[in-house]
């Protein structure tokens, strides 16, 4: 299992929100795909995919205030 977690963007270690999912749970992505876009009031940003494999679970989903670092979901990595 991978655990999705919220990178450090910028500097600052600012509360940021998750603004898309690219894909639901259940569905396979290739490593570099997008996973999910962040905002914060400067800037937004695609995050991709760590590796390639299937979403198994969203823990924080679309709108949600996470902070750098928080766990928001888990993958299955391709064997």
């Amino acid at each position: 299992m991978v655990q999705i977690q919220i990178p450090m963007l910028g500097q600052s270690g600012l509360t940021v929100t998750i603004e898309k999912w690219s894909i639901k749970e259940g569905d396979h992505i290739n490593k570099g795909e997008s996973l999910y876009e962040l905002s914060n009031e400067k800037l937004s940003q695609v995050i991709e995919a760590p590796v390639s494999g299937t979403l198994t679970k969203i823990i924080s989903g679309e709108g949600a205030e996470v902070n750098p670092d928080d766990i928001i979901g888990e993958m299955e990595e391709d064997q």
